[in-house]
């Protein structure tokens, strides 16, 4: 077997560490845990709160990786031992957002893989089929983002476009309303911005949900984790325990599986061959076409001179 990995943070000048966390532990674990970045940047020891997610959940998930009896939990137990885990790490914390984190795991059990996912981390089985998922709430970001960006640059030109992806970033995270009290748009654009948001996500039953959310930026995104009773919810590792049943479990015969490849959302784009290589040139080719992440490869966040739209991570375990 071989194995690959590459981490790289979101930070180009490499002197800070993203929110990404890989695991490979050979026979045992392969994965990728992907911290949510705290939109108010919340530091605790010196480590940003989606990391301190990312950690915790991933050095518990090894811990019980190495237990007797692991591989007969189901997904579910397994999920619910690593909420637990999280949580006796950051409740005596009293953030005011609780630090969370996707996971992406392949646990060997000898003659068989068991592929897990929970969030938008994301598995690729023989550089074909996908274990992933994506979530409502972030296509409404999405457009939202793409409109303010498009907005800003119309109004002050492209002389500094860094400048313009802080500013529609601030909006984004912290909200429309915030934008327009510090009067980086107007109340009119900014509910020209929602209504452009509304018409292309199309769910008029969420209409309110919605331009509260954009009011309020992701910053407020948290209130919507693990819940049940709105569209707009999304399973995630917080602590509390995953109800809205989003967990991907695959079980394979080794005899099928040639690659397995575990990757972050910092790659917009998946490559056809499979190698470190071919990712890094499917990342560094959406850079080029998209470098502001507003057309094909649009996001919640872009590129800038001083950091990439995102950190990425790929595990890849393959036959030589």
């Amino acid at each position: 077997m071989k194995t690959e990995v590459l981490n790289v943070s979101k930070f180009r000048d490499g002197l800070r560490p993203g929110d990404d966390v890989p695991v490979v532990a050979p026979g045992v674990l392969y994965g990728v845990f992907d911290g949510a970045t705290d939109p108010r940047g919340t530091i605790v020891d010196g480590i940003g709160a989606g990391r301190l997610a990312a950690l915790t959940v991933s050095q518990a998930m090894l811990r019980l990786a190495l237990e007797p009896g692991t591989r007969r939990l189901s997904g579910g137990e397994i999920i619910a031992r690593l909420a637990e885990a999280l949580k006796a790490h950051t409740a005596e914390l009293n953030l005011p957002i609780p630090p969370s984190t996707t996971l992406a795991f392949a646990l060997d059990c000898g003659e068989t893989w068991r592929f897990l996912a929970l969030g938008d981390s994301g598995i690729r089985v023989n550089g074909t089929d996908l274990i992933h998922r994506e979530k409502i709430i972030d296509s409404i970001s999405t457009h939202a983002r793409v409109a303010v960006f498009k907005h800003l640059r119309a109004r002050d030109g492209d002389a500094d476009l860094d400048r313009i992806e802080r500013m529609t970033r601030r909006a984004i995270l912290l909200g429309l309303d915030n934008a327009v009290a510090e009067a980086t748009l107007d109340t009119e654009t900014a509910q020209t911005v929602i209504d452009t948001t509304l018409s292309a996500i199309s769910i008029p039953e969420l209409t309110p949900e919605i331009t509260d959310f954009l009011r309020g930026g992701i910053q407020v995104q948290y209130h919507f984790a693990n819940r049940t009773d709105t569209p707009l919810g999304f399973d995630t590792m917080n602590g509390d325990l995953p109800t809205r049943g989003e967990l991907l479990e695959v079980t394979l015969p080794k005899s099928q599986v040639q690659s397995i490849e575990i990757f972050s959302d910092g790659y917009p784009d998946h490559p056809e061959g499979v190698s470190v290589a071919a990712w890094e040139a499917a990342f560094h080719g959406a850079e080029e076409t998209d470098f502001h992440k507003i057309g094909h490869f649009a996001t919640v966040k872009g590129s800038t001179s001083d950091e990439y739209f995102d950190d990425r991570t790929v595990v890849i375990v393959s036959h030589q």
